[in-house]
């Protein structure tokens, strides 16, 4: 019965999502909301929205079941500002780290900052909480209320495997110009901030991680994007350029697109294990499923 339980949920999770965004895009333009565009403010104005959908339906079918909306991996604990700043320590690091061997093989070069230092400041800023916002939408959306309830059938490890499927598949799907890298590359790291919601209790630290990745991949450093036709996003801080083979580079794609991105997820997963080793509940539940 708890299997069937969870299902229901996630199947209406799925539905009123659906249902309310068929609304959604009916009413946004008729109101001149800002499009989905490759720019700090409208990359921030939706992902707000995508969020505060996200967190409303969860809202309500929690409501509805008489369930804590904290459960679904957004507590407001005393060490969530904690878990926050570490996860974007920990995100920001990769993807300085992946440019290194880029470069020592002449894939890249460094030209100092792309815009004027005031212009810097202002688009530092628009886009940092650009990204904080995707942080909590797709972190919320595919690991969060979707993740838990789908668990409550499946298995921790079995619906994080699925829901971070999807979601290099959303990826692959959505964007122009992907290859088989990029959306496996991206299914990985859904993998591993499951892996930080299961060891801190928590998607504080996935929030922080996934906002300071994308914010040092496509603002600091200012990797193209297929979504923007592949090149940098408008505002980026600092003139990188590009010019080895794609499957060192990612070419348009981006750095997540290389081949050393395995790498890189390979040493996170098992640095991560070592900073946050499982605790004896998690193994008896591994042990027991």
């Amino acid at each position: 019965m708890r299997r069937l339980l969870g299902i229901a949920k996630f199947a209406l999770f799925v539905f009123f999502f659906w249902l309310i965004g068929q609304g959604l895009n009916y009413v946004l333009p008729l109101i001149h909301f800002p499009e989905r565009s490759f720019t700090w403010h409208g990359i921030l104005a939706n992902d707000i929205l995508d969020f505060a959908l996200v967190l409303f339906i969860a809202w309500i079918l929690s409501l509805a079941f008489r369930e804590p909306l904290s459960a679904s991996g957004l507590p407001l604990v005393p060490d969530a500002g904690r878990l926050l700043l570490k996860g974007a320590i920990w995100g920001f690091i990769p993807s300085a780290l992946i440019l290194i061997p880029i470069f020592a093989a002449g894939a890249c070069s460094f030209h100092g900052l792309a815009l004027p230092p005031g212009q810097a400041i202002l688009y530092a800023v628009g886009w940092a909480a650009a990204m904080l916002f995707v942080g909590f939408s797709e972190e919320f959306m595919f690991r969060g209320y979707t993740l838990r309830v789908l668990a409550e059938s499946v298995g921790f490890w079995p619906a994080a495997i699925f829901l971070s499927s999807i979601f290099g598949l959303v990826h692959y799907l959505f964007k122009p110009q992907e290859d088989w890298i990029d959306p496996t590359s991206i299914a990985l790291y859904g993998m591993f901030w499951a892996l930080t919601l299961r060891r801190t209790g928590s998607l504080w630290f996935a929030v922080g991680f996934h906002a300071a990745s994308d914010y040092a991949d496509m603002i600091v450093f200012g990797e193209p994007n297929t979504g923007n036709e592949g090149k940098p996003l408008p505002g980026h801080l600092l003139d990188v350029r590009f010019h080895g083979p794609n499957w060192l580079t990612g070419g348009p794609r981006g750095t997540e697109a290389s081949l050393l991105v395995f790498v890189v997820l390979a040493g996170l997963f098992y640095f991560f294990n070592r900073a946050y080793p499982a605790k004896p509940a998690e193994l008896a539940q591994s042990q027991t499923a």
